[in-house]
């Protein structure tokens, strides 16, 4: 699998458009804390942060982030990037959440359409790793049904509670894969 595109924004440390291509001309929101979500994913995928320890996994915990679906409509070269809450606790070993404000890029940065709806998140907790269904639709012109597994790991970030890893699974019964990263607000 590719990396997750929002890495290569951390290098370079510009607007979320900007790792699609170069700089657009977006009216949509994106994350407020963009560069802190794909510095952490691009740590996360390098091996560079320790999981999380016993006492940051401990109660409940909010943790807000970015969600990106790769090689999407009908020539592969669209991405898909929306906004992620998940709420862990970690008494129930539970992790729930919804996934909205999507919107669909071209390789050149321009927002080529505003996805309307939002998916669901419903998963369990196994020690410092997460595994989650993420399903939903998703409407521009038309409806597209989400299917996907989210698999993750709970990171210590500088202190704070952070979760990143991969999602795979369906678009509209196609087979597509992205990733997420979230960190506790």
């Amino acid at each position: 699998m590719r990396l997750f595109t929002m890495a290569a924004l951390a290098a370079a440390t510009l607007p979320l458009a900007a790792c699609l291509g170069g700089g657009g001309d977006s009216d949509g929101d994106l994350p407020e804390n963009f560069e802190e979500i794909a510095d952490l994913y691009e740590a996360a995928e390098a091996g560079e942060l320790e999981e999380a320890t016993e006492e940051m996994m401990s109660g409940t915990a909010t943790l807000e982030g970015a969600i990106a679906f790769e090689d999407v409509g009908e020539d592969e070269d669209l991405e898909v990037i929306g906004d992620l809450t998940l709420s862990a606790n970690f008494t129930t070993n539970e992790v729930t959440g919804s996934a909205d404000s999507f919107e669909i890029y071209t390789d050149d940065d321009e927002v080529e359409a505003t996805l309307s709806g939002s998916l669901e998140v419903d998963g369990d907790i196994t020690g410092t790793t997460m595994t989650a269904d993420l399903w939903g639709t998703l409407t521009d012109d038309e409806d597209h049904d989400i299917s996907m597994i989210m698999d993750g790991t709970f990171y210590d970030a500088d202190g704070d509670l952070a979760v990143a890893g991969d999602v795979e699974g369906t678009i509209d019964d196609e087979y597509h894969e992205g990733g997420f990263a979230a960190i506790e607000e």
